[in-house]
């Protein structure tokens, strides 16, 4: 990807895109659209088309789009594509509200990623960030480019910077007004989402929120993306009694829709297609899923993509949590992630590390630093090709071959490595208990916990799964290799940035809903080891269609659902929502 398009998060919004958000905010050819991130104007562009088809003239009416950039060469294209527009080089954030409200706010705010955004101060001669990079002294000064009423609201540091557009755009549209913008989708499940949730929760009617099954919108960009649609509505009771549609798009646009260039079958398509997707209540059709939810019954905290994806038996499994006597994995084991070293090549020996420097082995621990080439769930130390160095706190290393091989280190400046310089001396890691289970941070096929027969250290990219006294792990590993936590995991971790893999945050795992094996009998105990014990004397299959299929994990499934209380016709609905979430993961990262 260029890099101007990494410092700008500018990309065009595609044409099914832009009238699929259009089809949704415009209501006539009289309304005042502002796109407050215009980019080359390709989203006003599609707004022109709107307005020509409303009004049966072949130019826009006058007066009535306007854009803002902040990028001269774009506005330049913008302005000659668009003469008739208002297209003003400008920061957004720094313009005051209009006395005149526009009618509809419509964008596709730039994907700018945290690390990204240091590069505008080079690009634009302004840094787009609350914050500064730090001073010599270690202090941070604020900018005047999102000002201080913006990011005193609570807006997480973490929050891309679309999220600003939201928050600043509020009072640019007019009581009534419709505001359509295409976004990231991560922030509705993720914990630094919540103060924009509750934002919008305290300013809008949510009128519906879109995103594709299978389909990735932005090729280019290694984000996955969905569509925002709302209303500006300052009566509480108004926003209460509003029903959102969450709607999961089950084929391509391109199969959905005619042909950009066919405008007049394209747009009187819309017209009919998306008024049938709002009235009635929850329904699945070939084209779309949509889920009803009333306002007031959306909590911020709460994960909003669940709506689009959750299988209703995972639903129905949830709210009876504590019927079904599920609780939290935190109630009975301790999720704790592996080292993170901040350098991984001095740390991780090689067995020619360790024949150069000839580092004595009582430094040296077996490493797991991935999954990777695993091929059963009962793991030992043979599957470990490296050693981290490890050194005890007390242990004494002068005039041994780990002393001249720290020496080495900081001749190669690494105790200057930030992570290494937060340590005291910099040089040991902090002390890992070996653990009975572990499991992957990061998921492409494979769910799987396996229980480590020997002494392994892991690596950041796995979390240690250690249990509370008494209980075996071979039950907590049955309660954790089944269909019911992998769809857990496939609903409640991220795709964040369209690369497919998907990637579990510690408190996500942590709250897993299981069985406790503390309060099962000794019979279901029995019973759960057993199964795990024949599971894992199975090799690996290549994919998870082979896996769910395969005896001793049907079996293992089985049970589990009769754990559950749940029928046979609802454990088969379990699977088949975890192979539809994988299926569609791999297909948008392939899109």
């Amino acid at each position: 990807m260029p890099d101007k398009q990494q410092t700008f998060g500018q990309f065009d919004t595609p044409a099914d895109v832009a009238d699929l958000l259009l089809a949704f905010c415009l209501r006539g050819p009289q309304e005042r659209v502002l796109d407050p991130s215009c980019g080359h104007g390709a989203l006003l562009q599609r707004v022109a088309g709107w307005q020509r088809w409303f009004s049966g003239e072949l130019r826009a009416p006058q007066e009535r789009l306007w854009g803002v950039e902040l990028d001269a060469a774009a506005v330049a294209i913008a302005r000659r594509n668009l003469p008739q527009a208002h297209i003003r080089h400008q920061n957004f954030f720094t313009l005051p509200p209009p006395a005149d409200p526009f009618d509809v706010l419509v964008g596709n705010p730039p994907y700018t990623r945290a690390e990204w955004i240091a590069r505008l101060q080079a690009e634009a001669g302004e840094q787009l960030t609350i914050f500064d990079p730090p001073r010599p002294t270690g202090k941070q000064t604020r900018k005047e480019v999102v000002p201080e009423r913006l990011w005193q609201q609570r807006i997480s540091g973490r929050a891309g910077l679309h999220t600003y557009f939201f928050l600043h755009g509020l009072s640019f549209l007019r009581e009534g007004g419709r505001f359509g913008f295409v976004v990231p989708n991560n922030w509705l499940d993720v914990a630094y989402g919540e103060a924009l949730k509750q934002f919008l929760l305290a300013h809008f009617r949510l009128v519906a929120l879109i995103e594709p099954e299978s389909e990735r919108w932005f090729s280019e960009a290694s984000v996955n993306t969905s569509l925002v649609i709302l209303e500006k509505c300052s009566d509480p009771a108004g926003r209460q009694a509003n029903q959102v549609r969450f709607i999961q798009l089950r084929c391509p646009l391109a199969d959905l829709l005619p042909r950009p260039e066919a405008v007049v079958a394209r747009y009187a398509h819309l017209e009919r297609w998306v008024p049938r997707l709002l009235p009635g209540g929850d329904r699945t059709t070939p084209e779309a899923r949509v889920r009803v939810v009333a306002q007031q019954q959306l909590r911020a905290r709460d994960k909003w993509g669940l709506l689009w994806r959750a299988p209703a038996v995972y639903r129905r499994t949830r709210a009876q949590a504590v019927e079904k006597k599920l609780v939290p994995l935190k109630t009975w084991a301790t999720v704790r992630r592996g080292f993170t070293t901040g350098a991984n090549h001095f740390f991780y020996l090689d067995p020619e590390t360790v024949e150069e420097w000839e580092i004595e082995p009582r430094f040296r621990r077996p490493l797991l630093k991935s999954l990777r080439g695993v091929s059963q769930l009962r793991i030992k130390q043979q599957a470990s090709s490296r050693e981290v160095f490890a050194i005890p706190p007390t242990a004494q290393i002068a005039g041994t071959a780990a002393a001249a091989y720290v020496a080495w280190g900081e001749r190669e400046g690494l105790h200057l490595r930030r992570t290494c310089a937060g340590r005291r001396p910099w040089y040991i890691l902090p002390w890992q208990e070996p653990s009975p289970l572990v499991m992957p941070k990061g998921i492409w096929e494979r769910h799987l916990v396996p229980v480590l027969a020997e002494d392994l250290l892991v690596d950041q990219q796995l979390y240690q799964i250690q249990l509370a006294p008494g209980i075996s792990p071979a039950v907590a590993a049955a309660l954790l290799n089944n269909s019911w936590v992998a769809l857990q995991m496939e609903l409640h971790g991220r795709v964040n940035f369209g690369e497919g893999v998907l990637w579990l945050a510690g408190y996500e795992v942590e709250n897993l809903l299981v069985p406790d094996p503390r309060y099962l009998t000794p019979a279901q105990t029995d019973r759960l080891a057993t199964l795990f014990t024949a599971l894992a004397q199975d090799p690996f299959v290549p994919t998870l269609a082979e896996e769910v299929a395969r005896p001793g994990r049907r079996a293992l499934d089985t049970y589990l659902f009769s754990l559950l209380g749940l029928d046979p016709e609802a454990g088969e609905a379990v699977i088949a929502g975890l192979q539809t979430r994988v299926a569609a993961r791999h297909a948008r990262a392939q899109n």
